[in-house]
Formats: structure tokens, sequence, C-alpha cells
């Protein structure tokens, strides 16, 4: 996938349209997917520019991400209501595949960022599209607008054949994942996860080891994915990010996130290289 940014004044041949409103996105519960054929879709002329945000080199074929308003028809003649709905964005994570995330993750920023960027944020005029920066610019002393991605770390703490995990307010019903939290500035990641796990659960780590990145389109993050070891300390939670936080054993574990997620993917990993040991 080739990544691009860019405002085109007509759809390239063999177009793909991912379609949001209301921060919900458009699918296709029958054929499982979130990219629609330009052809099957009622007008979008309204729309133009339209934002294109990748490119399959292999396919030829150009993504292009619209956001539409609630009473827009945007559904072709031939496109049956009850299949293709706009649906929660959060729910795809449980029944699209991994190798789909991160072009739904790259839309799902990129709307928002061309939504909200609409006027400089220095001087109110209406911005105009800098086709050389990629982004929304003004004639005023400010930076083109450019998508603001923000570092975050997540970490699966572990001791032995248990792990900590905590749940939050906002999950779906019994499900537990690792920690997370935002780098603040000056820290390095490490030590953002030392601190960040200190302030939600009073456990201190160490042995701090590097597994991933993923892309995080809620709002828009850069998940840096680490194991740590338990160190000491008895579970406190000290703020209110988490409402409840526990030791499980990894052949007992709660509903985890699937494995589009970073969180899932740590779990995971964790546990087979346990498995390996055993």
């Amino acid at each position: 996938m080739e990544l691009i940014r860019q405002l085109h004044d007509t759809f390239k041949p063999l177009a793909k349209v991912i379609l949001f409103c209301d921060g919900k996105i458009l699918y296709d519960h029958e054929l499982k997917t979130y990219c629609f054929d330009i052809k099957n879709l009622d007008s979008l002329d309204k729309h133009f520019p339209y934002l294109c945000i990748g490119q399959n080199t292999v396919a030829g074929e150009y993504y292009y991400v619209i956001n539409v308003a609630p009473n827009d028809q945007v559904l072709g003649i031939f496109m049956d209501p009850i299949k293709i709905e706009f649906i929660d964005i959060r729910l795809t994570l449980s029944f699209i595949p991994s190798d789909q995330f991160q072009l739904l993750s790259r839309a799902t920023v990129l709307n928002k960022w061309r939504q909200a960027n609409g006027y400089c944020s220095s001087c109110g005029v209406k911005t105009s599209f800098n086709s050389l920066e990629g982004a929304p610019d003004c004639d005023c002393s400010a930076a083109p607008a450019y998508p603001i991605i923000s570092p975050c770390i997540i970490t699966l703490i572990h001791d032995g054949n248990r792990v900590l995990l905590g749940r939050s307010k906002l999950f779906p019903p019994k499900m537990f994942s690792t920690l997370a939290g935002f780098i603040e500035a000056g820290e390095n990641a490490e030590q953002a996860l030392a601190r960040e796990v200190l302030e939600e659960v009073n456990i201190k780590v160490s042995n701090i080891e590097y597994y991933g990145s993923q892309s995080w389109p809620f709002p828009s993050q850069l998940m840096l994915g680490y194991f740590c070891k338990y160190e000491s300390g008895e579970i406190i939670l000290n703020d209110e990010e988490l409402e409840e936080a526990r030791w499980f054993e990894i052949d007992k574990l709660p509903i985890i996130p699937p494995d589009t997620s970073i969180s899932g993917q740590l779990i995971r990993s964790y546990i087979s290289g346990r498995s390996k040991l055993l």
C-alpha cells in the first residue's frame, strides 16, 4: 500500500471509497468490507474534491475517504440497506481481518483530520489545500495543518504465569485489556511506561521489552507496545482511568481484545511464549 494524502478533482479509475457519517463507517455485512466501488454508490459529486489516502500498487486501486451528512443518499440502487449500513467503527475490530486494520485506521484518522481543519486555527480564515505539503494551509504565518499523531505506550505486565489486566468503564462487559497511556513531553517511551503503570495501578516494573507498534484511530494515536515484568507493589487504583485491575492466570483469562488490536496481540504473544516453556 502506497500512502497518499492528496485532493483529487475526479476519482481515479478503480476508485474505492470509504464512507463515514457521524463517526460511523459504512460496512457491507455480506461482503465483509468497508471499501466500496465508486460505480455502486449514488452520486458523490457534492463532496468534491475527494481526499485520496492510498493506492494499492498491485491492483491499481485508489482509496478515498468521504464524510457524508445523515440525510445524504449514498447507497446505490442495488445496495441493500439491511446488509449495508453505517456502524460504530469500534465494532469492526471484532470481525475485520487484521490485514484490513491499517487502512481502516488511516481512513478514520484522516477523515477526522480533514473535518477539523477547514479553517485556520491561528487566524480563522478558510484554509486551502497545499498540494506540495498534502495539508490544509492559509496565507498567515501558521504552519500547514498536518495530521497530528499522539504517541502512547501500551504494556502487558507479566509475572510468570499470570498477567495484570485492567478494565475501563468504556469496555464491553467482562472485557479486560493491557494498560496504556500517553507519553508526556520530555519522556522517552520507557519512562512513560513506568510512570503510567505506577500512576494507574501502584505497581513498579522492570525488564521493559519492546514488542511492536500500531496506529490506533481512537482518536489518533501511535501505540508503542511493550512487555514488562512485575517488580513490586500491590494493586491500588490511583486515578479514574480504570474501574478494575486484576491478576489473571494465563489459562484463566477474561474476555480480551481481538488480535486486530495490539493489546490482543501482546496478550496472545505472551501466552504463546509461556506455552513453549512448559
